[in-house]
């Protein structure tokens, strides 16, 4: 684990990288709304970026939005903190040139992780704990044809699981519902990260090889 400053559109980033063995690409994961206690440290986002970097090899960073910890700036009403993911992206990418570009997002970050797809075009997109009310429709049309890998808790009071099975159906997206599970998966992270590496093998992602 690597604590970086990075560039950001309105000051410096703070950043945690993860960095495995032998990277084989990239992977950028963005934290809930920073209003309401969202960092880089949530759990979700921790679980998620361990996984992207422990099973599939990739470089995988998490990074505190502008006015979080030590980012500068103040909160971007969205706008500003998808500036940030774009930003954060193309720092990578300079890093870590070669490889697929994973970008994830849980609950607010998940909004930002979709908007931002459209400027960086990942390999692959990971949405987690979507909040579909804040979740335009245009922007969900915007991923369609995109590789998209979406995991929800079934209880989760912003969207469930049912919904967002529905949702998923009508776009052309992978979806995975996480059995009993509330928008932080709360006891039931092993179950969220299970449901995150299925959908991500099965979205083409070449998993890490077991070492005895």
């Amino acid at each position: 684990m690597v604590s970086l400053t990075l560039p950001g559109p309105v000051g410096s980033l703070e950043a945690l990288l993860r960095i495995p063995p032998h990277p084989s690409g990239i992977a950028v994961v963005a934290h809930p709304h920073p209003l309401f206690g969202g960092t880089m440290h949530t759990k979700v986002v921790h679980r998620a970026a361990r996984l992207l970097a422990d099973r599939f090899h990739l470089a995988s960073l998490r990074f505190n939005f502008r006015g979080v910890g030590a980012s500068e700036g103040t909160y971007g009403e969205g706008r500003g903190e998808t500036e940030d993911l774009v930003a954060a992206v193309r720092s990578m990418r300079e890093r870590y040139p070669d490889g697929p570009l994973v970008l994830a997002g849980f609950s607010f970050g998940s909004l930002c992780a979709a908007r931002a797809a459209t400027v960086v075009s990942p390999d692959a997109i990971l949405l987690i704990g979507v909040p579909f009310d804040r979740w335009p429709l245009e922007e969900t049309r915007a991923l369609e044809g995109r590789n998209v890998a979406w995991v929800q808790g079934e209880s989760d009071p912003f969207g469930s699981g049912q919904f967002a099975v529905e949702t998923a159906a009508r776009h052309g997206f992978r979806v995975a519902v996480v059995p009993g599970a509330d928008h932080f998966f709360t006891g039931r992270l092993d179950g969220f990260e299970k449901a995150a590496v299925g959908l991500l093998a099965a979205a083409g992602l070449a998993r890490a090889k077991a070492h005895a």
